[in-house]
């Protein structure tokens, strides 16, 4: 639980992070101008304290990123024939989703770009491909490197069909 307190002119925030060596430990930040900064300051601080994870939000372009994937994560892990397969997806990725930040990306608009680029292509192969390069980018995106702490959620109708992820 959160406390707030007035100290001086400014507010401050409080909660207990448990014993150490017998004692209680606190965790306290002060410097906010009025309660409720203090207060949504706090709560951010104890759900990063409880779930013991900092969330960042990645200010990386998904052009860079999927540049930075294959360089650093993909050619190391994979075989070459694989990643020429993926890289020659990317012009078209990056050509619909390249301007947007990673964090900022959502199931709405990563759908949106498959489907103009399998209007594009009119290609089912080449759907699944575009397909299986966003779900693994951001599969890498959320486990291996922690860039981003959802992962996104890519499905796609065509011909009466879904493909989930």
């Amino acid at each position: 639980m959160i406390n707030i307190r007035k100290r001086g002119n400014v507010y401050q925030y409080c909660f207990e992070a448990g014993k150490v060596n017998g004692k209680r430990k606190q965790i306290t930040k002060s410097g906010f101008k009025n309660k409720n900064e203090a207060y949504l300051a706090g709560q951010k601080a104890y759900d990063e304290f409880i779930n013991g994870e900092k969330v960042n939000e990645c200010e990386m372009l998904y052009s860079e990123y999927l540049d930075y994937w294959m360089k650093e994560y993909f050619e190391v892990n994979y075989k070459y024939s694989t990643a020429k397969r993926y890289r020659e997806s990317f012009s078209n990725i990056k050509k619909e989703l390249g301007n947007y930040k990673l964090s900022k990306l959502t199931p709405y608009i990563l759908n949106q770009a498959l489907l103009k680029l399998y209007q594009t292509s009119n290609k089912k192969e080449a759907l699944r491909n575009y397909q299986k390069v966003i779900k693994s980018s951001f599969r890498d995106a959320t486990y291996y490197f922690g860039f981003i702490k959802i992962i996104q959620r890519v499905t796609y109708k065509y011909l009466g069909y879904y493909h989930l992820n």
